[in-house]
C-alpha cells in the first residue's frame, strides 16, 4: 500500500486524470463566467440582509405598492433604518418609488427577485 502525504492532496484537484465525457456534455458552455457569476452575486447579496429580505419578500406578497410608513409598521422597524434600506433596494433596481405629495410609496419591480424571496421563503417554511 503507497503512504500518501498531506501535501499531496489537494482537494480541489483530482489525483488522477480522467475525463466523463457523458456528464461533461451536459454542462459544456452553460456554466457561469466571471461576469455572470459577479451579477448572481449581486442578486444573492441584495437579499443578504435579513431586513431587505423582509422588506421585498413583503413587497412581494402585496396585492398594491405600499408606503413607507406602512412598510416600517408592519415590519417593525424605523423609518430611518427602512429608508436606508429602500435606497439600497432602488440603487439596485429592485424597487421602484413614486411621491405623492410628502408620501412616498414603493413596488418591486425585479421579478426574478420577487421569484427567488418567494421561493426561499417556501423553502424555509417546508424546513420547519
Amino acid at each position: 500500500m503507497a503512504q500518501v502525504f498531506a501535501s499531496e492532496i489537494d482537494a480541489d484537484t483530482c489525483s488522477v486524470e480522467c475525463l466523463h465525457p457523458d456528464a461533461i456534455a451536459l454542462v459544456l458552455g452553460r456554466s457561469l463566467g466571471s461576469a455572470g457569476a459577479h451579477a448572481v452575486g449581486e442578486l444573492f447579496a441584495t437579499l443578504a440582509d435579513p431586513s431587505r429580505a423582509r422588506i421585498v419578500h413583503l413587497l412581494a406578497i402585496s396585492e398594491s405598492e405600499l408606503c413607507v410608513c406602512d412598510i416600517a409598521l408592519v415590519l417593525g422597524m424605523s423609518v430611518s433604518a427602512l429608508s436606508h434600506q429602500l435606497g439600497f433596494l432602488r440603487e439596485r433596481g429592485a424597487v421602484e418609488r413614486h411621491k405623492v405629495g410628502r408620501i412616498a410609496y414603493y413596488r418591486l419591480v425585479d421579478e426574478h427577485l420577487r421569484d427567488l424571496v418567494l421561493g426561499a421563503a417556501t423553502h424555509v417554511a417546508e424546513q420547519a
